[in-house]
Parts: C-alpha cells; sequence; structure tokens
C-alpha cells in the first residue's frame, strides 16, 4: 500500500524529480571533488540521471516492463563501461546508447507538456528540463564523435580537452553564448553545433510560447 502511494506521488512530481537528477547531474562531481576530494565517476552522474529519468516513460501501466528492461539493460552497460573505461569502442557505443534512450525520454517529457491543460509550477519545472535536455543530448553527440572520430568535433588543438570540455560545449552552443574558449574545427562539427543553435532558439520561441499561451486560457477562463 504504502509502496502504491510513492509511486503515485513519484508520478505526480515526475518533472522536479527529473529536474534535480538533472542538476546533481552538473553539481555533484565539483561538489564531491571540493569538499570530499573525491572524483566522482562519470558513470554514477548518468546512473543518477537515468533514475530520475524513469518515471517519465512508466506514465502508462503497458510500458512499465519495457521501461524497467530498458533501464535495467543501459544500468549494466554503464557497470560495464566504468569497469572498462579506457575501451574506445565501448566508450562510443555507451554515448549511443544514452542519446537514444535519452531522446526518448525526452520525446515523453515534450508531450506531458503539450498535453498539460494547467501550467502549474512541476510543468514549468518539465520545461526548464525540456530546454536543459536538449544540451545533454547534444552532448551525448559531442561525446561520441570526439571518441569515434576525433577530428569531426574537434575543439582547441592546443589544450587536452574531456568530458567536462564537451558538456560545456555543449551548452554554450545551445545559449547561443559562444565564448570562443572552444569551438567546432569541421564542417561536420560546425553544422552540428548550428542545428543545435537552431533547436535551442525554436524550443524557447515555439514550445515556451505554447505553454504560456495555455497559461493565459487558463486565467482567462
Amino acid at each position: 500500500m504504502k509502496s502504491s502511494k510513492l509511486y503515485k506521488w513519484g508520478l505526480a512530481h515526475r518533472h522536479p524529480i527529473f529536474l534535480v537528477g538533472l542538476i546533481s547531474f552538473f553539481i555533484l562531481p565539483e561538489l564531491f571533488e571540493r569538499v570530499f576530494l573525491l572524483k566522482f565517476p562519470f558513470q554514477i552522474m548518468l546512473t543518477i540521471l537515468v533514475v530520475a529519468s524513469v518515471l517519465l516513460i512508466q506514465t502508462s501501466p503497458k510500458r512499465r516492463f519495457l521501461t524497467y528492461g530498458l533501464v535495467l539493460a543501459l544500468l549494466i552497460f554503464l557497470f560495464i563501461w566504468n569497469l572498462y573505461q579506457n575501451s574506445k569502442s565501448l566508450e562510443g557505443a555507451a554515448y549511443m546508447f544514452l542519446f537514444i534512450y535519452f531522446s526518448f525520454t525526452t520525446f515523453y517529457l515534450f508531450k506531458d507538456l503539450m498535453r498539460s491543460q494547467k501550467i502549474t509550477a512541476s510543468v514549468i519545472m518539465g520545461a526548464f528540463a525540456g530546454y536543459f535536455m536538449i544540451g545533454v543530448i547534444y552532448f551525448f553527440v559531442y561525446g561520441y564523435l570526439d571518441s569515434a572520430y576525433p577530428d569531426t568535433i574537434s575543439v582547441d588543438m592546443t589544450k587536452e580537452h574531456g568530458v567536462d570540455d564537451m558538456l560545456y560545449f555543449s551548452f554554450i552552443t545551445l545559449t547561443t553564448i559562444g565564448y570562443g574558449d572552444f569551438s567546432p574545427t569541421s564542417p561536420l562539427g560546425q553544422k552540428i553545433a548550428i542545428l543545435q543553435g537552431l533547436i535551442g532558439q525554436f524550443y524557447i520561441a515555439i514550445v515556451m510560447a505554447i505553454l504560456v499561451g495555455k497559461f493565459l486560457s487558463h486565467n482567462n477562463d
């Protein structure tokens, strides 16, 4: 009975839960490294994000077993990746698998937002998480390309770059900040970066406009 109530509570608060998972994905590594002087494994960061995303794609009982199977497979894959971190082929496959999973998750998040009749705090958090996820999804794209084809999405070649740099590059591209410290150096990388910038602007202009329209319509009623 208690587990049923907990599940219903989690389902009702799936957007805030996912947003907390996203923020943890960003904050925890630096927090552990600075406060506890411990290196927080990237695979554990991703595990937190995967677990936080479960309720977004499990809103229908028909998808429950499919969701559990998919999440379990992904968690096992992340564990194997953690054991064999020096394998480039495994790293590339992990980024591709994560890209597919979180694209799937984001689709259901957007579907949730578009179906919302009333604009609540949870929906607003979901909208913010959706914009956040564009940066995360493109981070997996850049990570895959950097792993499988280093010259495709290479950034500043005068210094070494890693996971954190790819994440940073994805979000400064999404927000069209473009400080200039990192930039794609190949035609394919440049086109992918342009596409991400366009999608980010489209999201703000269209998705947020739809939500604002629903909010105004509800208030007028």
